[in-house]
């Protein structure tokens, strides 16, 4: 599953990988490693140290909200987030306004599992959306 990602991402020159609270960590770490690139972690509130942008988020049954470091990448860098599952694209959509935020250029969204029926990449740039396996 990690080589379709790497297939896919090679060429995109990607700076940093950004993986999504917590098992988007799983898939986020290695692909950074086999792309070359760095690793940034976005995480639930009140985890991180230091100075952290936050973004809140819909969910079917409430809101959530994410947080960065305001100095996890630089302004320009490309950047893949990466999570476990797309459903309602809603936690992908927040990862991408805070990188947005802090300048990073999304250059793509890869996730394991796609619920298509949810149509999460009604959220998301599509044509930049690669999910493992769709149902």
């Amino acid at each position: 599953m990690i080589d379709l990602f790497v297939e896919r991402f090679s060429k995109e020159k990607i700076d940093m990988v950004v993986g999504i609270e917590a098992r988007g960590y799983m898939l986020a770490a290695p692909l950074a490693y086999h792309l070359g690139a760095g690793f940034i972690p976005v995480r639930k509130p009140g985890k991180l140290p230091g100075k952290k942008h936050r973004e809140e988020y819909a969910l079917e049954y409430g809101t959530n909200s994410l947080e960065i470091h305001e100095d996890a990448a630089e302004h320009g860098h490309r950047v893949l987030v990466v999570d476990d599952l797309l459903a309602t694209g809603g936690t992908a959509a927040a990862a991408g306004r805070l990188l947005g935020r802090i300048g990073a250029d999304v250059v793509g969204y890869a996730f394991l599992i796609e619920l298509a029926a949810l149509q999460g990449r009604k959220n998301l740039p599509e044509d930049r959306v690669t999910s493992f396996i769709t149902y």
